[in-house]
């Protein structure tokens, strides 16, 4: 059958995650760099890997933030199924479907890492942008696939699967929960498939450039970035984050953001 524009915009990307090689090389090599840098960050009590860590906080315990969709879990079946079935677009009842299934694997690598890192006494906390309705289907899909969840955490964060919307500041931009671990924990690993696991979101595409450019460093070492073409906060920028525009003119956008030289 004859496929939209919108659709085809992200075929590859799904194709790509779910028979390629190449994407299980890239989330093994990112777990593996973590699993690297984990001896590091735990004897060096100096190390954070938070812009928003600040103070003291070399007497705090450590902890690791992870996203959940496609940093630990791979969503895309859910993907496929907004390609296949709803002509390429977002649909929140499609995804809700999806969640509640429970169904989504483990991206390759990351449960076994976080387990391990977890009996070296680090506290794995999960900051995600799903939302509460979300979280119960999101811990039992977590334990599913063996991940290590707590249902507790110092002060007042509450527990370690921080949902967006589970507070009224927690907006889509994860700095404030960020911070929030940072006052009881040393963040010692940041994973994410986002800018928006490291830094503050919706920013344009030269603030986004200019903003991680002094954290180049920290890429493969205290930043775990997992691949994700399918979407995100890239996508977003390259038309304004206005997703009531019409498929034509998002895809007439990214066009005009390609460079020829």
């Amino acid at each position: 059958m004859p496929l939209s524009a919108q659709v085809m915009d992200a075929l590859n990307s799904v194709a790509w995650t779910q028979s390629s090689v190449e994407f299980r090389g890239n989330a093994l090599q990112a777990w593996h760099s973590a699993r690297l840098a984990l001896p590091k960050a735990l004897k060096d009590k100096k190390w954070t890997a938070a812009i928003e860590q600040t103070g003291s906080f070399k007497k705090l315990p450590p902890a690791i933030i992870v996203d959940i969709d496609e940093t630990v879990l791979d969503n895309s079946p859910g993907q496929a199924r907004f390609l296949l079935e709803g002509n390429g677009r977002y649909s929140m009842d499609k995804w809700m479907k999806w969640t509640a299934e429970q169904k989504a694997k483990a991206i390759p690598g990351a449960a076994e890492f976080l387990r391990d890192a977890a009996a070296k006494g680090v506290t794995v906390f999960y900051v995600t942008n799903r939302g509460p309705k979300e979280e119960a289907n999101s811990r039992a899909n977590l334990e599913a696939e063996k991940f290590p969840l707590k249902n507790a955490a110092l002060g007042d964060i509450g527990d370690t699967v921080l949902m967006a919307g589970e507070k009224p500041e927690w907006t889509s931009d994860k700095g404030i929960r960020r911070a929030l671990i940072a006052k009881y924990y040393r963040i010692i690993l940041l994973c994410g498939d986002d800018l928006n696991d490291f830094i503050p979101a919706r920013l344009t595409v030269a603030e986004r450039a200019s903003k991680a450019k002094p954290y180049d460093s920290w890429w493969g070492e205290r930043w775990i970035i997992l691949p994700n073409s399918a979407y995100g906060s890239w996508e977003d920028t390259l038309f304004g984050f206005d997703r009531t525009l019409s498929p034509q003119t998002i895809q007439e956008r990214k066009v005009k953001s390609l460079r020829r030289d």
